[in-house]
């Protein structure tokens, strides 16, 4: 039973994790421009001021920007452009209708978690495989290493998990149908359990996330490549 939640929490908690990557990223980049713009306007204003200007600079650095829909684009190609990215994602693009893969033999859809799938063994064995798709998000694209890693990172503090270190083996940036997407694989180890995550993430005209997960007493990995190599679109 304890690997039977701890597999759920987690493959809940790398979700949730990616949905806020690259919403820090654009907010971060938004931040520093106000803050940029408001602190050239003050010294224009007032050059005697320079201590005043250089409080407001710092209150402005620290608030919240709230990204209207439009800015946000503008601002997630811009930064796209300047980091030589995939900015497709931001285009318009063709209507999906969802996603489509292969399951490893023995798999089944579990009865109590709509697109959770695992083995007719489980929670004995807890490997899992977890489909779920979100709203479109470009600002997704501007995910790295190190914004899904303290993401992840954080998710594991919310949920009281203090001591639980992220591991990232891979991270790359990939296509799939002709759609910017990425493959990670990360580690954790959570109350002497090693649980491991292979996960696609797609940006289409909406997000789609296959997570697979195996713990250290099942190694599925091959079973799990195997089925990511089906992972289609579907229009």
């Amino acid at each position: 039973m304890k690997k039977k939640l701890l597999g759920i929490l987690l493959s809940g908690l790398v979700i949730a994790s990616l949905s806020g990557c690259g919403e820090d990223t654009t907010k971060e980049a938004m931040n520093k421009e106000v803050t940029e713009e408001t602190s050239a306007e003050t010294e224009l204003e007032d050059i005697e001021a320079a201590d005043v200007s250089e409080d407001n600079a710092s209150q402005d650095e620290q608030q919240e920007v709230e990204l209207d829909e439009e800015t946000k684009a503008e601002l997630t190609q811009q930064l796209l452009e300047e980091n030589k990215m995939d900015t497709s994602v931001v285009e318009g693009t063709k209507t999906t209708r969802g996603c489509t893969f292969t399951l490893p033999e023995g798999f089944e859809e579990a009865e109590d978690m709509p697109g959770m799938y695992v083995t007719k063994r489980y929670p004995i064995d807890a490997s899992t495989i977890y489909y779920i798709e979100m709203n479109k998000d470009i600002a997704l694209q501007l995910m790295t290493e190190e914004t899904f890693l303290e993401q992840a990172q954080e998710q594991f503090v919310e949920n009281g998990e203090m001591d639980v270190k992220v591991s990232l083996d891979s991270f790359e940036r990939i296509e799939i149908d002709g759609y910017p997407a990425f493959r990670i694989v990360c580690s954790y180890t959570l109350e002497d359990v090693k649980f491991t995550h292979l996960e696609y993430v797609i940006n289409a005209d909406k997000s789609y996330i296959i997570t697979y997960s195996q713990t250290d007493e099942y190694d599925r990995m091959e079973e799990f490549e195997a089925s990511a190599a089906t992972i289609k679109l579907e229009y």
